[in-house]
């Protein structure tokens, strides 16, 4: 338990959050990509011709799993008749509410007290402890990784 708390102490003085999964970041910027071209009422193929890019790069950088580099960033925005600035994710936008993670009020309440109260802080631990033990229960690649390592260390 005190390693935990250890952990978490260090993670609650970070002043920016700690991001290790992007996924996020670039599921959000790909809907921000999405309805800047519905509204511009341009098909992802014809963005993609204007860009010199194929179809499928759009398709898949609008869900975001391919992670477009900046310069394709700038000329999409271009496209889009947007600002950049506009289509990048704010803070705000990536960090949860504590309600949105489904963890048990002890657990909430733990948090909060680590945190020291701040709102910031919460969200942060809240998510990470979410991820934590959704991948502890649920049958990830992690998980199963884990458990052939620890067969192997059995035998």
């Amino acid at each position: 338990m005190f390693a935990i708390q250890s952990c978490l102490a260090d993670l609650t003085h970070a002043t920016v959050p700690l991001m290790t999964d992007f996924g996020d970041l670039y599921r959000e910027l790909g809907k921000k990509l999405r309805q800047a071209r519905e509204t511009q009422g341009l098909s992802q193929e014809k963005l993609a011709g204007q860009l010199g890019i194929s179809r499928a790069s759009v398709v898949n950088i609008e869900a975001g799993r391919q992670r477009a580099p900046l310069h394709l960033l700038w000329r999409l925005s271009e496209a889009l008749g947007t600002e950049l600035c506009l289509l990048i994710p704010r803070l705000e936008e990536m960090l949860p509410s504590a309600e949105q993670v489904e963890l048990g009020p002890d657990m909430i309440r733990q948090i909060r007290e680590i945190a020291h109260g701040d709102a910031q802080t919460t969200q942060v631990l809240t998510r990470f402890v979410g991820r934590l033990r959704t991948a502890i229960e649920s049958n990830s690649p992690a998980r199963k990784a884990h458990e052939q390592k620890q067969s192997r260390r059995k035998s």
